[in-house]
């Protein structure tokens, strides 16, 4: 018979050496090691860019391009994801959702959030899709040597301008999580 835990058990449980505020501590680990990965991914682009900048009007040229279109979605889910799911858990722990009224700094870093989600599914993932599939695409052409043509050029334009404007968002976001503790001392 399933019955409810015992006062032994659940005082175990809060002073168990893993407890929830050693739980709430790994998220919060997890939350910035994930913003980490999405510097890091800004990070190259801009190198990534300076560096194809060089081999412009070469074979070298696509073949960067292609293995950045290539790399970008896989660090941009990996961060995503990890922002999303420690960022949920540590709203469910501690906070509620777009909390304006008590807790403004968290509201405005979970729309900002929901902003860059949007410009990333409905910009950055169709473009860099598009991005690819060209980049492949004159990578096997005979005109190969002649680097970018002016369109995939045009695409990584816009690309890195909305690149930008996302970076900028998680700038936001990042002060605002850290205008105001993320509760390390206050478990």
């Amino acid at each position: 018979m399933v019955g409810y835990p015992s006062l032994f058990e659940l005082s175990f449980f809060v002073h168990h050496p893993f407890s929830i505020a050693m739980l709430y501590r790994s998220f919060v680990i997890l939350h910035i090691l994930s913003v980490g990965v999405l510097i890091g991914l800004f990070t190259v682009s801009v190198i990534g860019t300076s560096m194809r900048r060089k081999v412009a009007g070469t074979a070298a040229e696509l073949a960067s391009i292609r293995s950045g279109a290539t790399m970008a979605p896989i660090m941009a889910n990996i961060g995503s994801i990890g922002l999303l799911i420690s960022g949920i858990i540590m709203t469910l722990m501690h906070y509620s959702f777009f909390p304006f009224a008590t807790v403004p700094w968290l509201a405005v870093m979970q729309t900002d959030f929901l902003v860059i989600m949007a410009i990333s599914g409905a910009i950055l993932a169709p473009n860099g899709k598009k991005i690819l599939a060209l980049s492949t695409t004159e990578l096997g052409s005979p005109l190969a040597t002649n680097g970018a043509s002016p369109e995939l050029q045009a695409l990584l334009r816009k690309q890195m301008m909305v690149q930008v404007l996302v970076a900028v968002l998680v700038l936001v976001a990042i002060t605002m999580g850290e205008s105001k503790s993320m509760t390390w001392g206050s478990l």
